[in-house]
């Protein structure tokens, strides 16, 4: 779309992250289960999703599908889908989600962890889909963040409106870990939630 600057905004974030997208797939293991994992991060462009981004996740989901494994979404930060690049990056989120509804749909465990910030059309869509998602406690979670807030109504929200904790009683996700007992909270999850027929039980 010709956005000003963006093509110089992208060049600058390979050359200092040394990838060329702000999403990192792997595979994975919780003690003796194996996972695939799909890892949106904040240097690339604050973890926003274009078309890039939306191919490395629908590729990872099909591994995790085709290889019979857990999907773990680990978002250290979403800020949203990439306007810039127009349709090819809204796209992304019926896309992502049509991929993970086939998967959960074929009996895959789905889980999604939210740490650090995230926002905006992922979480309200390929993301938010997810019968487990929980959020590390310090994450802040929502659809429109402050800022945008601030831009569209002209009010500012309370300091812990996004707090994992408001996103708990509002239903938005299941729980709250703590960081610091991450890979035991996760391991619990992969033996007790969902997918038993497809899996390692």
């Amino acid at each position: 779309l010709n956005f000003k600057g963006f093509d110089e905004k992208l060049k600058k974030a390979i050359e200092r992250t040394g990838r060329r997208s702000g999403i990192i797939t792997f595979d994975a293991s919780v003690f003796d289960i194996k996972i695939v994992v799909a890892m949106l991060y904040s240097d690339f462009r604050s973890g926003t999703v274009g078309s890039a981004e939306g191919e490395k996740f629908i590729r990872a989901c099909d591994r995790a599908r085709t290889t019979r494994r857990p999907f773990l979404a680990y978002i250290h930060t979403t800020g949203g889908i990439r306007i810039h690049e127009g349709t090819l990056g809204v796209i992304q989120m019926p896309r992502c989600t049509l991929v993970v509804r086939e998967y959960i749909d074929s009996g895959g465990l789905y889980i999604v962890v939210y740490d650090n910030n995230s926002y905006a059309g992922p979480v309200a869509s390929f993301l938010g889909c997810s019968p487990y998602q929980v959020g590390i406690r310090s994450s802040r979670i929502g659809f429109a963040g402050p800022r945008v807030i601030r831009e569209t109504t002209g009010t500012d929200v309370p300091p812990d409106y996004h707090s994992a904790r408001n996103a708990l009683k509002r239903g938005h996700i299941q729980g709250i870990w703590d960081r610091r007992e991450f890979r035991k909270n996760l391991f619990e999850a992969l033996m007790t939630m969902g997918g038993p027929h497809l899996y390692y039980k």
